[in-house]
C-alpha cells in the first residue's frame, strides 16, 4: 500500500474512533440523565441493595448489615411502597465493602448514588491504566493507548455497571491487575491484584487456583489478598453477622431470590435457561455447576502446562471464566475488556490487524452490543459470538505467526 493510501486508511480509523467516542459519549450520557431523575428506574436498579447495607450498618451497626429484613425497611422507604420478602434485592456481596458503603451512604439516595459512581469510576480509570501498560510493553505509542483507553472506559458493559451501581469495577481492577502481573513477571502483584476480584469468587477461584501448578507465587498472593480480607471481613461482621452472611450466599446460590434473573444471564445458565425452557431450574443449574467443575479442571491441565501466557492464555481463561461462572450478568462482560487489550497486543506482534484497526476494537464492541438491543435475539447471540472470537483468535493468531516465520536451519 502506498504512503498516502496507508496515512488514508490511518486517517479513516482515527474519525471513526473519535466519532464512535463521542456518539456513545452522548448517548450515556442522554440515557443516564433520564435514568437518574426516574425515581421508578433509579431504585430498581442493583444500588439499592449496596445502599441498604451501607444504611442498616450505620442505624443497625455492620453485624446486621445482611439482615434481609432491616435492608427490607431501607428499601421500603425508597421505593414507597411495602416489598414482600421475595421482592427485596438482597445485598449478597462480600463484607468488606461495608465500612466503604457507610461513609458513601446517606438518607439522599440520588446523592449516595453519585458518591459511589465516582468512587466506581477512579476503580475502572485504574483498571485500564493498567492494562494500557501491557500496550506499553510492546511499543504502542502514546495517541493510540490514549484513545483505546478511552474506548475501554466507554465498553458498554462499563456503562452498564455503573447505571446499576454494581462493584464490577473491583473485580475489573483486580483482574487487570493480575494479567498485568504476569505479563510483566510481578507474580506477587498479579496473586494480590486477584484477591480484589474476590467480589465475584466464582471466577476469582477459576483464575487462581489453575495457577498452583506453574505460577505458585501468584497463588501465594491471592492467599495473602484474600486472606486479609476474610480476617477484614470476620472482624467487621462478628459471628452473628457472618452467619447471617452465609444465609444470604445460600439464598442466591439457589437463584430462585428477586434480582437473580437466571434468564437474563450471559454464561451458560442463562444459555440453557433460555433454549431449553423445558428442562427444570434445578436440572440446569446442577448443568452450570457441573460445568464449572470441568472448567477448573480444564484451566489446571492447561496452566501446568503452559510456558508463557502471552499467547492467549490470559483472555481465554477470562472468558472461560465468564461462561462457566454460575452467576453471570451483562455488567461482568466488562472483564472482556481483558481479552481485548490481549488481542490489540498480540496484533502488534503478529501483524494479523492493523494497529488503527485494533484500538478501535472496544468501540467497536460497545456499537455491536449496542445494536445487538434492537431484537432479543440479538440481545443473547451476539455477546456469545464475541466472548467465542475473542477466546479463538488469539491462538489462531499466534499459530499463524508461528506458520510463517521462518525456519531456522
Amino acid at each position: 500500500m502506498a504512503p498516502t493510501q496507508t496515512m488514508r486508511s490511518i486517517s479513516l480509523h482515527r474519525i471513526f474512533i473519535i466519532a464512535g467516542i463521542a456518539s456513545i459519549f452522548i448517548s450515556y450520557l442522554a440515557i443516564w440523565i433520564r435514568f437518574i431523575n426516574d425515581p421508578v428506574e433509579r431504585t430498581g436498579s442493583d444500588f439499592i441493595a449496596f445502599y441498604s447495607a451501607g444504611r442498616v450498618a450505620q442505624i443497625h451497626g455492620t453485624a446486621n448489615a445482611y439482615d434481609p429484613r432491616l435492608q427490607q425497611q431501607i428499601q421500603q422507604e425508597e421505593v414507597g411502597f411495602p416489598l414482600v420478602p421475595g421482592q427485596v434485592l438482597l445485598y449478597n456481596h462480600l463484607p468488606f465493602l461495608i465500612p466503604l458503603l457507610q461513609i458513601i451512604v446517606s438518607t439522599d439516595y440520588v446523592a449516595s448514588f453519585y458518591r459511589w459512581v465516582i468512587l466506581l469510576i477512579m476503580l475502572y480509570i485504574a483498571g485500564v491504566t493498567v492494562l494500557s501498560l501491557t500496550l506499553k510493553q510492546t511499543g504502542s505509542d502514546r495517541g493510540a493507548t490514549l484513545l483505546t483507553g478511552i474506548g475501554a472506559f466507554l465498553f458498554l458493559p462499563v456503562f452498564f455497571s455503573l447505571m446499576n451501581g454494581q462493584d464490577t469495577a473491583i473485580l475489573f481492577l483486580g483482574v487487570a491487575l493480575w494479567g498485568y502481573g504476569l505479563l510483566a513477571g510481578k507474580e506477587i502483584l498479579a496473586g494480590v491484584g486477584l484477591s480484589l476480584a474476590a467480589v465475584r469468587p466464582h471466577i476469582a477461584l477459576l483464575l487462581a487456583i489453575p495457577a498452583v501448578f506453574r505460577y505458585a507465587r501468584v497463588f501465594a498472593g491471592f492467599l495473602l489478598g484474600s486472606g486479609f480480607l476474610a480476617i477484614l471481613s470476620l472482624l467487621i461482621l462478628g459471628p452473628n453477622g457472618t452467619r447471617d452472611f452465609i444465609n444470604i450466599i445460600f439464598l442466591s446460590a439457589g437463584g430462585e431470590w428477586y434480582g437473580m434473573k437466571e434468564n437474563a444471564m450471559y454464561n451458560l445458565i442463562g444459555l440453557l435457561t433460555r433454549s431449553a425452557p423445558q428442562l427444570e431450574a434445578g436440572t440446569i443449574r446442577a448443568l452450570g455447576w457441573g460445568f464449572y467443575g470441568l472448567a477448573f479442571v480444564f484451566l489446571c491441565a492447561v496452566w501446568s502446562k503452559a510456558k508463557d501466557p502471552r499467547n492467549g492464555l490470559i483472555g481465554m481463561s477470562v472468558i472461560l471464566a465468564l461462561f462457566a461462572a454460575p452467576h453471570l450478568h451483562f455488567h461482568d462482560l466488562a472483564l472482556l475488556l481483558i481479552p481485548v487489550y490481549e488481542l490489540i497486543r498480540l496484533s502488534r506482534e503478529t501483524g494479523n490487524l492493523k494497529p488503527p484497526v485494533a484500538i478501535s476494537l472496544p468501540i467497536a464492541l460497545s456499537l455491536l452490543l449496542l445494536l445487538s438491543n434492537l431484537t432479543p435475539f440479538l440481545q443473547y447471540t451476539i455477546p456469545y459470538i464475541i466472548l467465542l472470537v475473542l477466546a479463538v483468535y488469539p491462538y489462531y493468531a499466534t499459530r499463524r505467526m508461528t506458520a510463517t516465520a521462518p525456519h531456522q536451519s
